[in-house]
């Protein structure tokens, strides 16, 4: 039989547990080893860079959410909700718009303004979302 001080330890031990459990799967957010950037011959540090999903939030409120936040995602209905998207996807479409692979006027001017590592961030924030319900 445990007592209480061993059961209290027990439970302290198995929050540690599951915090540090939870918290490793929300911080490893290496793109490296997905088929969606497998081909784009990136730099080592670029592949290397985890991604933070605070600079990325902060870069989205200043380049993306006029066209891709929900006020202008509810008029323009041919632009792309970013809200749950895959990270890797965003970012392989961010890095395909900066080199040119993929053409938009606005999309290329946005990208070009962004590092790799700027471009991971964002998109692993949009990541992080639950996409929009734009059914109304």
């Amino acid at each position: 039989m445990l007592n209480h001080y061993s059961k209290s330890v027990l439970a302290a031990s198995l929050s540690l547990l599951v915090s540090a459990s939870v918290s490793a799967q929300v911080t490893d957010t290496s793109f490296k080893d997905t088929l969606a950037v497998s081909e784009l011959k990136l730099e080592a540090k670029i592949l290397n860079y985890k991604a933070d999903s605070s600079k990325g939030e902060t870069l989205a409120n200043q380049r993306c959410i006029a066209c891709h936040g929900d006020a202008m995602l509810g008029m323009m209905k041919t632009y792309p909700d970013l809200k749950g998207q895959k990270a890797a996807y965003l970012f392989k479409q961010l890095v395909d718009f900066k080199r040119g692979d993929r053409t938009d006027p606005l999309m290329q001017g946005q990208a070009g303004m962004l590092s790799e590592t700027e471009m991971k961030d964002i998109a692993y924030y949009y990541s992080t979302q639950t996409a929009s319900d734009l059914s109304q």
